[in-house]
């Protein structure tokens, strides 16, 4: 099967994690790789940039990855597996909790999706109505068949970017059919506030996400041997 692959990283002014670099450059990439760091503040915009390259390219197939995702050296690799099915990603949690996977498994007539839950049973690739944008693999034939503009912020929510959800929808509209692997298990990064905690059983690390979830760990109270 030929392929010519284009990797998009969607970035505002600066990447947002400065680790995230040292990811993508130890990501295994195809020879002919094209790479394209797409620059502003609008994320659609930028997505819609670098399709329209992968198109000018005449590249079969476009991974986006987003500047705030961490992921393993052969990532790719496996993803490319699938590079016969229109749109794959790999398994990521939203940074929020209760952290659901940012896979969606029922869509309803209002343009919104449910999150799938991740029961024992589930494993591999599966079929999805959606999923995220953080590191996914569509091929260009999907752009080629869609209405411009492909990615569209406040389709769904007037006030929520939903550009995913919206994508995915449309992808699905127009004929192509949405999966993600379960196996390929991707980072993404978090900002956490970190301080001390004291309850009956001593002291502890406390961890406070984002929302003001709070999870907490014993402090070690002896040198590590």
């Amino acid at each position: 099967m030929y392929m010519k692959l284009m990797i998009g990283v969607p970035t505002g002014e600066y990447g947002r994690r400065a680790e995230f670099y040292d990811y993508f450059n130890a990501l295994e990439k195809p020879d002919g790789t094209v790479i394209m760091f797409s620059h502003g503040q609008s994320p659609a915009k930028n997505r819609n940039v670098i399709a329209e390259a992968a198109l000018d390219h005449d590249c079969t197939h476009v991974l986006y990855i987003d500047d705030d995702m961490a992921f393993e050296k052969d990532a790719l690799t496996k993803l490319l597996i699938h590079a016969d099915k229109d749109v794959v990603s790999g398994l990521y949690l939203m940074r929020n909790y209760p952290h659901y996977p940012l896979a969606l498994d029922e869509a309803y007539d209002d343009g919104k999706c449910k999150f799938m839950f991740l029961t024992p049973d589930k494993t591999g690739l599966i079929e999805v109505v959606g999923c995220g944008f953080g590191f996914i693999l569509i091929k260009t034939d999907v752009f080629r068949k869609l209405e411009k503009p492909w990615v569209r912020l406040g389709e769904i929510e007037k006030d929520e970017w939903c550009d995913d959800v919206d994508f995915s929808n449309r992808v699905r509209k127009a004929g192509f059919k949405i999966y993600c692997d379960l196996d390929i298990w991707l980072g993404h990064m978090l900002n956490i506030t970190l301080r001390p905690g004291r309850d009956k059983n001593g002291w502890n690390s406390v961890y406070v996400t984002q929302t003001g979830q709070m999870f907490q760990f014993p402090q070690i109270v002896s040198p590590l041997t």
